[in-house]
């Protein structure tokens, strides 16, 4: 059987920047959308910068696409352009 993604909470828009970082609710796994209409690079972060994983990594989204990350509760994401953003988990 296939895993269900549960919804945790509202989706939400995060605008375009580092600046404009989010935890997406302290989400540990984050269902994004690039709503943006072009591509997008989703970049995760942490945001004490007090060790090795400060900027943990990004990837690339195609205008529509989306993805599911998982990453620690207090970490940020944000992007290069605007994107959706929902705090998501997984039933089986």
């Amino acid at each position: 059987m296939a895993n269900q993604t549960l919804l945790l909470s509202g989706e939400i828009k995060v605008a375009a920047a580092i600046g404009n970082s989010s935890t997406v609710d302290k989400a540990t796994l984050v269902r994004v959308y690039n709503d943006s209409g072009a591509v997008n690079v989703i970049s995760v972060t942490d945001p004490t910068g007090v060790n090795a994983y400060s900027g943990v990594g990004s990837c690339t989204l195609a205008a529509g696409a989306d993805i599911i990350i998982e990453k620690p509760a207090d970490y940020t994401i944000w992007g290069k352009g605007q994107f959706a953003a929902a705090k998501v988990g997984f039933t089986n």
